[in-house]
């Protein structure tokens, strides 16, 4: 109530307050306020569930795929939350504005009371609220003459200026903020990209494997060929001939077949790219 009487009753000197609601969309606490670890484990099983990831390279993508949809549900509960907070604060416009409204109308009626039993005879109609409000702004002299306490309340409510309480149009205008609207869906359309990304990388790695079970262990094994007994160079062949001659004569390795490979393959390499 204090801090209502405040409003009400201090317009000139109430200040700004700060707006305690921070966007955490991409903040690098796992938890904000309202947040539980129940929540966030739930979606890793749920994801892990459907993805069923093999490898580092499979679980570090769902990994990313947890943290981008608890982003998401972040920005969804952050963009319902700024909306009920201009809600709230436009019912508590309207009603900060009605009670000073009704103090204001009562200024005539105080400027008419001159004599204390005349003020609490009118203070003895009014709320309790009301009744606070007046007496921690215009209190009760201590002097004999108390005369002037009701005009001094008179004046004193004068000065309480209301605007107009916002109600059907306006009030949805006041609400609704289209700048604000389209800022918050180019944030959810950048997280929504990252997802895509992340799922088309994530099924490009589980094809790839399907495709290429044994790449990792595929290794060239040599093959020996018969080849004619050795009989010797030709007479008439000059010393360079001889050489080749002999070449082609003798024991050699079949060539890998172009599908096994001496090391390691690595996945990423071999992705194929689905449109």
């Amino acid at each position: 109530m204090s801090e209502q009487l405040e409003e009400i009753a201090g317009p000139l000197k109430r200040a700004k307050k700060r707006n305690a609601l921070k966007h955490g969309v991409y903040s690098r606490d796992i938890m904000l306020p309202g947040e539980s670890f129940r929540g966030y484990d739930a979606l890793a099983a749920e994801l892990d569930e459907e993805w069923a990831p093999e490898g580092p390279t499979e679980r570090s993508l769902v990994d990313r795929l947890v943290g981008l949809y608890w982003r998401k549900q972040r920005l969804d509960r952050y963009e319902n939350a700024k909306l009920k907070q201009r809600v709230e604060a436009i019912h508590k416009s309207n009603e900060v504005n009605r009670h000073r409204q009704n103090l204001n109308d009562l200024g005539p009626e105080f400027n008419d009371a001159k004599s204390v039993e005349a003020v609490e005879k009118i203070l003895s109609g009014l709320s309790p609220f009301y009744n606070e409000i007046i007496t921690d702004a215009v209190p009760r002299a201590d002097s004999q003459d108390t005369t002037p306490w009701g005009p001094a309340i008179g004046a004193y409510v004068s000065t309480l200026e209301s605007e107009d309480q916002l109600e059907g149009p306006a009030k949805f205008i006041a609400i609704l903020d289209p700048d604000l609207i389209e800022s918050d869906m180019a944030r959810s359309d950048r997280i929504d990209e990252a997802i895509d990304r992340t799922i088309k990388r994530l099924m490009q790695v589980k094809t790839a494997k399907q495709i290429f079970p044994n790449m990792r262990k595929a290794k060239a094994e040599p093959k020996w060929i018969n080849v004619p007994a050795l009989t010797g160079p030709s007479e008439q062949s000059n010393e360079k001939e001889q050489n080749v001659e002999l070449l082609d004569k003798v024991e050699v390795f079949a060539k890998p077949s172009p599908s096994w490979s001496s090391a390691p393959v690595d996945y990423n390499k071999a992705i194929l790219r689905i449109t």
